[in-house]
């Protein structure tokens, strides 16, 4: 009982000045909607910079599969692409989910059969659209004409290498090649307004750190800190309430914003939303807990509220909050990195166990921040 005490004493706290949360809410949605139009139509060139991710699949260990290797590791195919060889298609998909590639060739085991004509190149997009779907086109189109060429040479010579550079434009590549997306079956495409709509619900739910910080300031600084120490209620039950308390307002903040942008803005939120909503509330514990552990371990309101604005702003942009960017592993150090990578992957991916992994991935970090902070706040009664 005492637990939910604490749990409705930090919620009426945190909910006695609505306005504030209404301006922080329409705030949010006006970035939202400003962010998703502008990038409208420069969403998949943003993604584009570099090269081009292919995963390639080839199962076919006779002549055209040898001829399939030669040509797509030719010098004009790597300077366009970034080669990523698996083992099925499956594995190629689970790369797409993950936002590790963006098409994959498949090449099948009876692909120099000549009983199987015609010869057909499966070509799996992440989106139906954007410059990165335009470069694998070409790709495959010039690597369907260097197929056929190469196989009159191989017929000729027996040799499978292949001079890229001399090459005609294939005609009718229709024929030759499969394009299958991934999008327009069990996959949903990722448009600009969804991207930043999971974006900016991660970046206010960040800011719920906030939270953790002023009840933690006065729970553990100053004269009214030391008051709360001796008071009977115990610590882990004053700590449990209100933590839970305060992630609770953060989650219903991102559940009002998820909401507004599927019924104001059309976002498709895909078919597991109890997935989705476990998520953002996961994430909700998580910041609320940070939040408390920086003022417990700093001892000090002024340099928690600076950690954690540097964490919400810092942590939004490596992981491509504001300007889609990679930054590899350095991502992994932004709280938010899990969530964000847990989403993508049951909204658009329809890949609940991915999802769940790194929601396990959060319940773990959040452990860490209660050991920690138990550690702390034993050192500071000390």
């Amino acid at each position: 009982m005492n637990i939910l005490f604490q749990m409705f004493y930090a919620v009426k706290r945190m909910i006695m000045n609505p306005k504030a949360i209404l301006i922080n809410l329409l705030t949010y949605a006006i970035i939202i909607l400003i962010l998703g139009s502008v990038f409208g139509s420069t969403y998949d060139i943003q993604k584009s910079l570099g090269k081009v991710r292919i995963a390639y699949a080839n199962l076919d260990s006779s002549r055209y599969g040898a001829i399939f290797d030669a040509v797509l590791h030719s010098n004009d195919v790597t300077q366009l692409a970034e080669l990523k060889p698996v083992t099925s298609l499956d594995d190629g998909k689970v790369l797409i989910n993950k936002d590790e590639a963006d098409a994959i060739i498949y090449i099948p085991n009876n692909f120099s059969d000549d009983k199987d004509l015609p010869h057909v190149v499966n070509v799996y997009l992440s989106t139906d659209y954007g410059v990165p779907t335009m470069v694998v086109k070409n790709i495959v189109s010039s690597l369907t004409n260097l197929m056929n060429t190469s196989s009159v040479i191989y017929n000729i010579t027996g040799q499978t290498e292949v001079d890229a550079k001399g090459s005609e434009p294939q005609k009718n590549i229709e024929e030759n090649v499969k394009e299958q997306s991934l999008t327009s079956s069990s996959l949903q495409a990722t448009t600009a307004m969804g991207y930043y709509s999971i974006a900016m619900i991660l970046m206010l739910l960040l800011y719920g750190q906030e939270y953790g910080v002023f009840m933690a300031s006065e729970d553990y600084l100053g004269t009214l800190g030391n008051r709360m120490r001796l008071a009977a209620v115990k610590p882990y039950v004053q700590y449990i309430g209100k933590a839970l308390g305060l992630s609770l307002v953060t989650f219903f903040q991102g559940v009002i914003l998820l909401l507004f942008t599927k019924y104001v803005y059309g976002v498709d939120w895909g078919k597991h939303i109890i997935v989705v909503l476990l998520t953002l509330f996961i994430l909700s514990i998580l910041v609320t807990l940070l939040g408390l552990m920086l003022v417990i371990i700093t001892r000090d309101i002024q340099k928690a509220q600076s950690l954690s604005n540097f964490i919400t702003l810092g942590g939004t942009f490596i992981v491509g909050g504001f300007v889609i960017v990679d930054f590899g592993s350095i991502a992994y150090l932004s709280p938010s990195y899990y969530a964000k990578t847990a989403l993508f992957n049951v909204v658009y991916g329809n890949q609940v166990e991915q999802a769940l992994i790194y929601i396990g991935i959060m319940i773990l970090i959040c452990v860490v921040f209660v050991l920690v902070s138990l550690a702390a706040s034993r050192r500071t009664v000390e």
